[in-house]
């Protein structure tokens, strides 16, 4: 942190500091990092949800076709909704913009000799 910013009035003899501190939060530059074959089971459950399949048959289809979840276990209802729902979720966190915070503002007159 630097010492704030320093300038002179009208009067010489007169400075004033002012000293902040700013908080920026930017949580869409965090990159989310999914296997390509992670990338390619949500973009078939997504394909297969988006055309009306419910959640158990997209794990039966999964199944049937050879698929394993990224843990290597057979499909369940409850996987195929939870890669729906934690991949919304991610693209949801990174979307999110927050406002810049200003803290700790502070404002020092200091008078020089006279």
């Amino acid at each position: 942190m630097n010492d704030g910013v320093k300038w002179y009035l009208d009067n010489p003899n007169v400075q004033v500091f002012l000293s902040f501190t700013v908080k920026i939060t930017a949580s869409h530059l965090k990159k989310i990092r999914y296997s390509p074959y992670q990338q390619e089971l949500w973009e078939i459950i997504t394909e297969k949800h988006e055309t009306g399949m419910g959640y158990r048959r997209i794990s039966y289809w999964l199944n049937e076709h050879g698929y394993k979840t990224p843990r290597g276990h057979e499909f369940k209802n409850t996987h195929v909704f939870s890669i729906l729902k934690k991949k919304r979720i991610a693209d949801e966190r990174i979307m999110k913009r927050f406002g810049v915070k200003i803290e700790n503002l502070r404002i020092i007159i200091k008078m020089l000799n006279l």
